[in-house]
């Protein structure tokens, strides 16, 4: 894959990404236009650039822990997702045996 240089603007400073992979920059587009939304949400008198990005930092960081969260298996999940498999394993089993038979019959035959 080719690499390729790139800056994003965030909060208003540059920032040279040397060597990103190509298929990747839309992902770092994204992301720049991201973190500059929540900046501009969290703007307020009483708050400076750097605590607005922190707010923003927190909220990207909160959402990718909820969303790693959601994807996370809970044991009941873990115990059908067994039970599914062992199924399977003997209905797999059980048509490995009636092939084997007709091949066995075929042969006969």
């Amino acid at each position: 894959m080719a690499k390729l240089s790139i800056t994003l603007k965030i909060a208003g400073a540059s920032y040279p990404f040397p060597d990103i992979e190509s298929s990747d920059e839309e992902m770092y587009r994204h992301a720049e236009r991201e973190v500059n939304r929540l900046f501009v949400e969290n703007a307020h008198p009483k708050l400076l650039p750097k605590d607005r990005l922190a707010l923003a930092a927190l909220h990207l960081a909160v959402e990718n822990v909820a969303l790693r969260s959601s994807r996370a298996l809970g044991p009941e999940q873990l115990d059908r997702l067994a039970e599914v498999e062992k199924q399977m394993e003997e209905y797999l089993l059980e048509v490995g045996k009636k092939d084997k038979q007709q091949v066995l019959t075929y042969n006969q035959e």
